[in-house]
Parts: C-alpha cells; sequence; structure tokens
C-alpha cells in the first residue's frame, strides 16, 4: 500500500521549485532500503543523538542492524511488533516512520526520522508524518497512536505542534531502546488532526499546499 500527496515526478531537489512540485509517498520499506537506514543510524553524529535522546553505544553494529531490519520485514504481518514506512519524495527515500509496540486493533507508539539535514524544515516531514500516521491507523486498525519525542527537541516537537496534534503529558522515560531515559512529549497523533492537515494542505489538483495556501 502506498499513500501519496502530488503527482509530479520531478527528481527531488530543495530548490523552492522542486518543493513546490514534490510527489510525496509513503510505502513498506524494503530491502532495498536498508543501507540509508542503517548509514542514518550508524553515522550519527553526537550532536543528532543528543537531540533525539539517542545513547550512541546503544546503537547495533551495521551488521547487526541489517539483520535486526531483515527480520522486521519478512516478519509476519499478523504478529507485528514494529513496522517502518519509507518516506519517499518523487520516488527517493528521504527518512521513514516506525511504529512500535503496535497493539493490532488498539494502540502503537511512532517515531519519524529525516534521514537527510538538506530536507528538514522544508515542509515535507508534517506531511509525511501524517500520511504514515493514517497507513498505520488502517494497517492496524488502531484506535490511537501516541509519539513521544525528547521534550527540548525543537525539530520534532515543532512539527507536531504545527500539525496540530495535542500534547498530552509530559514524564520521564526512554522512548525506545536506543534512548536515555529523559523528558518525554507526549502527543496524541489523532486521526482526524492528521486527515485534516492533509486536506488543508492539498489543492484539488493533489498538490500540497504550505501556510499562505499556495501550492508547497
Amino acid at each position: 500500500m502506498e499513500h501519496r500527496v502530488a503527482s509530479s515526478k520531478k527528481v527531488i531537489s530543495p530548490s523552492c521549485s522542486d518543493r513546490q512540485n514534490a510527489r510525496l509517498t509513503v510505502r513498506p520499506l524494503a530491502i532495498d532500503d536498508l543501507d540509508g537506514i542503517i548509514a542514518y543510524f550508524t553515522e550519527l553524529s553526537q550532536a543528532n543523538a543528543n537531540r533525539m535522546g539517542i545513547e550512541l553505544d546503544r546503537v547495533p553494529s551495521a551488521t547487526q542492524l541489517r539483520s535486526d531490519l531483515n527480520k522486521l520485514i519478512a516478519a509476519p504481518p499478523d504478529h507485528p511488533s514494529t513496522f517502518l514506512l519509507a518516506w519517499c519524495v518523487n520516488g527517493e527515500i528521504i527518512g521513514h516512520s516506525s511504529l512500535k509496540d503496535i497493539v493490532p486493533g488498539d494502540v502503537g507508539s511512532m517515531h519519524l526520522h529525516m534521514w537527510r539535514a538538506d530536507l528538514r524544515g522544508k515542509g515535507y516531514g508534517p506531511k509525511l508524518f501524517c500520511l504514515s500516521a493514517l497507513d498505520f491507523y488502517h494497517r492496524f486498525n488502531l484506535k490511537r497512536i501516541i509519539c513521544e519525542p525528547k521534550a527540548d527537541n525543537p525539530m520534532a516537537n515543532g512539527m507536531l505542534k504545527k500539525v496540530g496534534f495535542p500534547l498530552v503529558l509530559t514524564h520521564i522515560a526512554a522512548s525506545s531502546e536506543l534512548s536515555v531515559v529523559c523528558e518525554l512529549n507526549r502527543y496524541a497523533i489523532v486521526r482526524d488532526v492528521a486527515e485534516r492537515y492533509l486536506r488543508r494542505h492539498t489543492d484539488e489538483g493533489g498538490n500540497t499546499r504550505n501556510n499562505n495556501g499556495q501550492a508547497a
């Protein structure tokens, strides 16, 4: 299943003109995507790890990550523990969302990672996150999704607030097996909020729109 916004097939570029025609899609992570996600985690800078609350000593080796990811991709769909969606712009993968602690028919915990630093802050993240949330809701028949970024991570918190997801809790915990114990903000990833954001930023031709109502 692939969810998408817009219809242009132009090659990805961070330039303004290409952003206006970008085709945004999410799809299940595939074996061919593994080099990108492995590089993202194994080449994290200390600054980016600190921002996200990741303990670098807990990041597995490239070999172990590949083995773990291959098992996730091959896992039977009726017994998921974690599921990953690739974030694509004009067909090129630029990041991913993961859903962890999945209880089909009930709840899951969502994480987001934009691999390409040059595309952060360009307006892709909120739309790709919302597309991913709607995919997860449909794929696992969920009633609710939460997302818990590090409380002082400006990028993740800013994106979730921009979309309009409600902040429901601030607490001390570790958000994943790679994370340090730190202050986390819990957001309710409400299905209607994601749908409304995508509608508001999509024109009748299927092109996403920026906050000024212009194609973006």
